[in-house]
């Protein structure tokens, strides 16, 4: 896996991390949740069936029910007549109550709760030794270890790390109590934008090696997009949507905050320090990764993120230009956008959704149509 997070700013096409290549685990699980309860004036009424496999995202405005909904998953908080199922195994029942300690559950929140009189070391292993003589281990702490690169930091005390590598422990630990599925509830929340730069990539290297399922809630649309591969999007205490990212991302709600897509797309080699890609039969480049988590850089597969404001149409492929992305493309759909003078152009590329922000005044100067033929230019943007 490779990363670009460190540059993302720099790049309107954006690495994120090679599809999802599991690791011998569980097969794709389903959370079932009936939950009704009200507070104040916030009600939360659910009653959905979540397929768990890689990571899903629970999205959405601050006060939608995210949190909530994670803690009583997790069993932090007992609501009456909720109904909590993790295959057809009951965590709350009626009168049944699964506590939280008996659901195989790995947990991480904004902060990262370190117990400060212990080394890194003894935080990664506390309660790990007694759970080694209980139940079987399938991770040992030599290889969480080294997933998470923790050997430099074993024999520091918390307060001597920033905040990315005490989240690092913090996953680490959950890791290491051999869950079936792990919570993180806003983990980069409380990061600078350097440690969240760092962690993200060990977030999806998690996801890729150990195919334990993540239930990631976040109200940060970038996080999601750089991690997700489910969507569930949460909005006045209900499910509004949930499907696999892709699709989700062309929801209207979700213009709102910031248009974009995701595409994938097949590495090609590298020359003059450009990745050369490829989306079915069209090519397209972008700068090549300067540095990554891993050492072995040779990714087959890139998840591409790309902004809907900065892909521009064109009726013809473009010759004197600087864009040497230029892709046909097929309008599926042309929408409103939150702005009054744009329009959203909904676009397939390869059976992929990819989306343009345009002006109403160019729409209407090409005459765009829906399954009209164009061509996206998207820049491949060097870094300075």
């Amino acid at each position: 896996m490779i990363s670009l997070l460190q540059h993302a700013a720099q790049h309107c096409w954006q690495h994120i991390s090679q599809p999802r290549q599991l690791a011998a685990a569980p097969e794709c699980q389903t959370l079932t949740v009936q939950l009704s309860l009200a507070l104040g004036e916030f009600s939360l009424q659910l009653n959905n069936s979540l397929p768990l496999n890689g990571i899903t995202a629970l999205f959405g405005r601050s006060g939608c029910g995210k949190t909530t909904l994670l803690r009583a998953i997790a069993g932090l908080d007992r609501h009456a007549n909720a109904q909590i199922c993790l295959n057809e195994t009951p965590w709350q029942q009626g009168k049944q109550f699964v506590p939280v300690h008996q659901r195989r559950i790995g947990m991480v929140f904004q902060e990262s709760s370190l117990l400060p009189h212990l080394s890194v070391e003894q935080n990664l292993l506390y309660g790990f030794n007694r759970l080694a003589k209980q139940t079987a281990v399938r991770l040992q702490p030599e290889q969480v270890i080294r997933l998470l690169e923790l050997t430099s930091l074993l024999k520091l005390a918390p307060q001597y790390l920033s905040g990315g590598q005490r989240q690092r422990i913090a996953l680490g630990r959950a890791l290491l109590s051999q869950p079936q599925l792990l919570l993180l509830d806003e983990p980069l929340a409380s990061l600078d934008q350097q440690s969240r730069s760092e962690i993200l990539p060990f977030l999806q290297r998690i996801a890729n090696t150990t195919g334990i399922p993540m239930l990631l809630v976040s109200h940060q649309l970038d996080d999601v997009v750089k991690l997700a591969d489910q969507l569930v999007l949460m909005k006045h205490g209900r499910i509004h949507s949930q499907g696999p990212l892709q699709q989700q991302l062309l929801q209207p709600e979700l213009a709102a905050i910031g248009a974009m897509s995701l595409l994938h797309a097949k590495s090609q080699g590298s020359h003059n320090h450009l990745l050369q890609l490829s989306i079915g039969q069209q090519q397209l480049q972008l700068p090549s990764p300067q540095h990554s988590v891993d050492a072995n850089y040779s990714a087959t597969s890139y998840r591409l993120r790309i902004q809907a404001r900065d892909v521009a149409l064109s009726l013809k492929p473009l010759s004197d230009c600087s864009v040497s992305n230029q892709l046909q493309v097929s309008i599926t759909g042309i929408h409103p956008a939150p702005h009054p003078a744009e329009l959203l152009v909904q676009l397939e590329l390869d059976r992929q959704p990819l989306q343009a922000l345009l002006t109403k005044q160019s729409a209407d100067r090409l005459g765009l149509q829906i399954g009209q033929q164009v061509y996206a230019q998207i820049k491949a943007v060097a870094l300075d």
